[in-house]
C-alpha cells in the first residue's frame, strides 16, 4: 500500500513523497535517513507511534480493505472508521525551559486520500512550529488601557 513520508522543519514541510511498501519497513528506512542527519550531542532521537482516526467512504476497494482490515474499528452508513498509525521520527529537538520542542521530524503514515494527507501535513507542521509562551502581559496592558 502507498505510504506517505513528510519532512517538517521549523513549521514548514520541506519534503513530501509517497512510496509503495510495508509501513514498518518504510519507517525503518526513513529512520535510517534521519539518523544520518541527527546530531547526537545536541538532540534526542525518538520514534513515536500515534493513531489518527479516519473515515473512509464505503464501499472499500478490495486492496484498501486488505491493507486496512487490522485498523478498522467500526462503520456507519456511509464510511468505514479506521485508526491509522502515524509514526513521528524526531531527530532535532530540544528542551526550552519546561517545554519540549521538535525542530525537525519525519511523519510517516498510510496514504488513504488527499483529505488525510492534508491532515497529516498540518500535523507535521504543528509538530515543529515554535512553542509560543503566553506570558499574559499583553492582556493586562489592554485592560489597563481601556
Amino acid at each position: 500500500m502507498k505510504v506517505i513520508v513528510l519532512k517538517s522543519e521549523l513549521g514548514k514541510i520541506t519534503s513530501e513523497r509517497s512510496v509503495e511498501g510495508n509501513i514498518g519497513e518504510v519507517v525503518k528506512q526513513v529512520a535510517a535517513e534521519a539518523l544520518k542527519e541527527w546530531n547526537e550531542i545536541a538532540s534526542d532521537f525518538t520514534i513515536m507511534k500515534d493513531v489518527q482516526e479516519v473515515r473512509i467512504p464505503l464501499p472499500l476497494k478490495p486492496d484498501v480493505y486488505e491493507s486496512l482490515k487490522s485498523f478498522l474499528s467500526g462503520k456507519d452508513k456511509t464510511a468505514a472508521i479506521a485508526r491509522i498509525p502515524v509514526y513521528i521520527i524526531s531527530y532535532d529537538n530540544a528542551w526550552k525551559e519546561d517545554n519540549y520542542q521538535d525542530n525537525r521530524v519525519y511523519v510517516v503514515s498510510y496514504y488513504i486520500d488527499e483529505n488525510l494527507k492534508n491532515e497529516l501535513v498540518e500535523y507535521a507542521k504543528q509538530a515543529t512550529s515554535e512553542i509560543k509562551e503566553d506570558s499574559g502581559e499583553g492582556e493586562a496592558e489592554e485592560e489597563e488601557g481601556e
